[in-house]
């Protein structure tokens, strides 16, 4: 995260951490992002299966909730930037997804990056060949 230390890149940073930041998407963190890995397929799902999906997608949503409440301000962060909040709205994102996926019967990305939240990392971004970020 020292990419983000400042508004500019410093010239000291290491080169290939610098090509990730500058080359890296950030993950979905708002219900209304576009999911860059399924783009519409799981929404589909989620409107084509009605109200059984629904229930299911908001019970996992509420236990997301509940456990990141525990998870005080400034616990990632990088010089004045605050990552923390943008941190738990990925993982509430992913943990929607990964309901999808796991109730569609194909877990896959978003169930794999639940897994790298529960072992207490950040899935963040995706770079243009799909590799993972995770701090």
């Amino acid at each position: 995260m020292s990419a983000w230390d400042r508004p500019r890149f410093p010239a000291e940073l290491d080169t290939s951490l610098a090509k990730i930041a500058s080359d890296m998407d950030w993950l979905p963190s708002s219900r209304d992002q576009p999911d860059p890995i399924h783009g519409e397929y799981l929404r589909t799902i989620l409107k084509d299966n009605g109200p059984a999906y629904q229930q299911e997608v908001f019970e996992s949503y509420k236990l997301a909730l509940k456990s990141l409440r525990v998870v005080p301000d400034r616990t990632i962060f990088s010089g004045a930037n605050d990552f923390t909040q943008a941190a738990k709205d990925s993982a509430i994102y992913c943990v929607r997804m990964a309901t999808l996926e796991v109730l569609n019967a194909q877990p896959g990305f978003w169930f794999d990056a639940l897994m790298i939240y529960r072992d207490g990392n950040w899935p963040c971004g995706l770079l243009p060949d799909r590799t993972l970020v995770v701090f």
